[in-house]
């Protein structure tokens, strides 16, 4: 039954990014236009470079509900500071509004910096990390307590991984 269910969820959540879609302008991707132009041009990779490294930089950072700063997050509070340092963008605060954000790339397909989802079936919402490279990921779950890195092929995160976004460009 438990995975009819997440089936259908992720067959909901895939309906609710089809259709017509446009390419959204810098602002509306939650960058500041005229700084982005007044910036000097960064290479991309650079960019995850920091994305990482900002997000390691939080490794054992309490987890606290509704948390956005370093005194203590919550999953969505830990990737929108992430991104928000790190790349200068404004990431949606919530995990269903997170998904839908960026682009859907195959699992195949990720790269450090691109964001990764899953259903948790005791959660209403979804729960959020960063991918990092060699089949992990970083986040703060509200069970161990702390920003950590984990593996997706772990059982727990495998049976549970919903889709990956990529925010940044490549």
């Amino acid at each position: 039954m438990g995975r009819a269910i997440a089936i259908g969820l992720l067959a909901l959540v895939l309906a609710g990014c089809a259709g017509a879609r446009s390419t959204p302008g810098p602002a509306a991707r939650g960058l500041d236009y005229d700084a982005l132009m007044a910036a000097p041009v960064q290479p991309i990779a650079e960019i995850r470079q920091r994305v990482i490294r900002t997000a390691a930089s939080l490794l054992g950072t309490p987890y606290h509900f509704g948390g956005t700063t370093p005194a203590g997050f919550d999953c969505t509070g830990y990737v929108a500071y992430v991104f928000r340092h790190a790349a200068g963008m404004d990431l949606p605060r919530q995990s269903v509004d997170q998904i839908r954000f960026g682009e859907a790339i195959t699992p195949l397909a990720m790269q450090p910096g691109d964001l990764v989802y899953f259903r948790i079936e005791r959660e209403q919402s979804l729960h959020v990390g960063i991918y990092v490279g060699e089949g992990r990921f970083v986040h703060a779950p509200s069970t161990s307590g702390a920003v950590n890195v984990q593996s997706l092929a772990l059982d727990y995160w495998r049976t549970r991984f919903l889709g990956a976004r990529r925010v940044l460009p490549i």
